[in-house]
C-alpha cells in the first residue's frame, strides 16, 4: 500500500500507452518477465524519458530480478526493485520525495555516479498480512475477458520447492515456498464474490497450489463447511498426485475442483533428468487414472515442452505416445500443447551449449520471442517440424473453457482448424503446415508482433 500517494496502473494489452500523458509522477514503474514484455516496457520507458528526463524509472518484477544488474546497465532504468516490492515501493517512494540516498533500502540495485549498486535482499512478507480488499478500481475490469466470463484470479501462495531447470523459481524464491493460511484464502474468497457476485469459477495463480496438503485439505473443508458456492481450479504437480489417496482426491472434487494443471514436459526419462523434472511416465499415468476413479469430473490439464537440446524426434514419438495413454488413462485429460522451450534466465541456461549465447543486455533480452523460439542447437528442417507440431497440439487440445471466453469468430476458425489438426495428430503428419502458417500469422499480426 502506499499511503499518501495517488497510484496510476496501465495495462499496456489494454490501453494504448502512446495517448498517456505522463505528468509529473514521484517514479514511473515498470514490471516485466522476459521476452516481448521487455521490449514493450522500453517503448514505455522512452517516452518517459523523453517528456520528463528527471523522472526516476523503476523497473520490477520476474527478469528484473533475476538479472538487476544488466536491467539496471540500461539508459532506460534507474532503479531495479528485486523480489516482492509490497514493502519496498512505499520506502522507494519515501525516500525519492525526501531526495535521500537510497542506500538503506533493502531490495533494490541502483545506480549512482556512474557506478551499478546493490543493497541487502529485502525481507519477505507475511502473504496474510496483505490486504483482502485490494484496489481493483485501479484497473479496467470491463476490458478482462476472463473476469467478464466470471473467472478470477487470486494468488494463495508464492513459490515452489522442487528444481525444475527452467523455472525462475530456483533464483527468484530460492526454491521455498510460502502460503497464505486456509483461513486467510477462505476470507479472500468470500470478499471476491461479494464484491463481484458473476464470478463462478476461482483461478488460483499460484505456481504450486499443493505443497502443503494439509492447507489445502483446510481449504476444501472450509469451501464446504461455509457452503462458498464456488468452482476453482490450481497447478499440482503428477508427482503429488500419483501419491494421494482416494479420501484426499474425492475431496477436491466435493470441495468444487473442476481442473488441475500439470507440467508434463516430456515423454522421455533422458530429457526429464535433463530438465530437473523429477517426474516419471509412471507417475502421469497413475495421477490421471486417480482422478478417474476418485474424482471423475475433475478434468488434468497438462503442458508440454519441445526443441530441448539433445532432442530426437523419437524423443517427440515418446511424447505423443504418453499424451494418448493419458488420454486413454482418464478421457477427460486435456493437453494445452507442446511448447518449444524458450531460453529465460534460469540453471538451464548453463547446460544450453555454445550455439546459444544469453543476451547481454536488457534490450538484448526483450527480442527473445515466446512460443516463436527457434533454438539454434536443432537444425531448420527439425524446427519447421517442431513449429508444425506446437501448432497442431494448441488447435487440437485447446481447453473448451478458454475457447468459451473468446467471440464468435475466434470459435468458428477454432473449430476449423481444430479438424485439421486432429486429421495430422492421428496420422503424425507435419509435413506441408500451409494452414497452420497462415493461421499463426494472423494471430501474430492481431497481437501486434508483425
Amino acid at each position: 500500500q502506499l499511503e499518501g500517494y495517488r497510484v496510476r496502473i496501465l495495462d499496456m494489452r489494454l490501453e494504448d500507452y502512446r495517448t498517456q500523458a505522463i505528468g509529473n509522477p514521484v517514479f514511473v514503474g515498470l514490471t516485466c518477465m522476459s521476452g516481448q514484455q521487455i521490449r514493450y516496457g522500453l517503448e514505455f520507458a522512452k517516452k518517459v524519458r523523453a517528456e520528463n528526463p528527471s523522472c526516476p524509472i523503476v523497473w520490477g518484477g520476474v527478469h528484473p530480478t533475476l538479472l538487476p544488474e544488466q536491467t539496471v546497465a540500461s539508459d532506460f532504468v534507474d532503479v531495479v526493485v528485486r523480489g516482492e516490492g509490497e514493502l519496498v515501493v512505499p520506502e522507494l517512494a519515501n525516500k525519492l520525495v525526501a531526495g535521500d540516498p537510497l542506500d538503506n533500502i533493502k531490495g533494490l540495485t541502483f545506480k549512482r555516479e556512474g557506478s551499478i549498486k546493490s543493497t541487502a535482499d529485502a525481507d519477505l512478507i507475511d502473504l496474510d498480512e496483505i490486504p483482502v480488499e485490494l484496489p481493483y478500481d485501479l484497473l479496467i475490469l470491463e476490458k478482462y475477458n476472463a473476469l467478464q466470463s466470471g473467472r478470477f484470479h487470486i494468488q494463495t501462495s508464492r513459490g515452489c520447492p522442487h528444481r525444475c531447470g527452467f523455472c525462475y523459481n530456483t533464483d527468484f524464491n530460492k526454491r521455498k515456498w510460502r502460503g497464505k493460511s486456509a483461513q486467510r484464502v477462505l476470507k479472500e474468497i468470500e470478499f471476491i464474490l461479494h464484491k463481484f457476485p458473476h464470478v463462478k469459477i476461482i483461478d488460483p495463480i499460484d505456481d504450486n497450489f499443493f505443497v502443503d496438503k494439509q492447507r489445502v485439505k483446510d481449504i476444501c473443508q472450509g469451501i464446504i463447511s461455509r457452503d462458498i458456492k464456488i468452482k476453482w481450479r490450481a497447478n499440482c504437480r503428477l508427482d503429488y498426485l500419483s501419491t494421494y489417496d482416494q479420501d484426499f482426491v474425492s475431496l477436491l472434487e466435493k470441495a468444487g475442483c473442476i481442473e488441475l494443471d500439470f507440467g508434463g514436459e516430456s515423454g522421455s526419462e533422458r530429457l526429464q533428468e535433463f530438465i530437473c523434472k523429477d517426474v516419471t511416465a509412471e507417475q502421469m499415468l497413475q495421477s490421471v487414472s486417480n482422478l478417474r476413479k476418485w474424482a471423475p469430473s475433475i478434468e488434468p490439464y497438462v503442458s508440454w515442452l519441445s526443441g530441448l537440446p539433445n532432442e530426437t524426434y523419437a524423443d517427440m514419438l515418446k511424447t505423443f505416445e504418453l499424451m494418448d495413454k493419458m488420454k486413454e488413462a482418464n478421457p477427460l485429460t486435456q493437453h494445452y500443447g507442446i511448447f518449444i522451450y524458450t531460453p529465460f534466465p534460469s540453471p538451464m541456461l548453463e547446460s544450453l551449449g555454445p550455439e546459444f549465447r544469453p543476451p547481454k543486455s536488457l534490450e538484448d533480452w526483450g527480442h527473445i520471442e515466446v512460443f516463436h523460439f527457434q533454438p539454434p542447437w536443432h537444425s531448420k528442417a527439425y524446427l519447421k517440424k517442431l513449429g508444425a507440431i506446437s501448432a497442431v497440439s494448441r488447435y487440437m487440445f485447446y481447453p473448451q473453457a478458454r475457447i468459451d471466453e473468446h467471440g464468435l469468430g475466434f470459435r468458428v476458425g477454432y473449430s476449423i482448424m481444430n479438424r485439421m489438426a486432429r486429421y495430422r495428430w492421428r496420422h503424425r503428419y507435419f509435413g506441408f503446415p500451409v494452414e497452420l502458417n497462415l493461421a499463426n500469422d494472423l494471430v501474430r499480426r492481431l497481437r501486434g508482433f508483425l
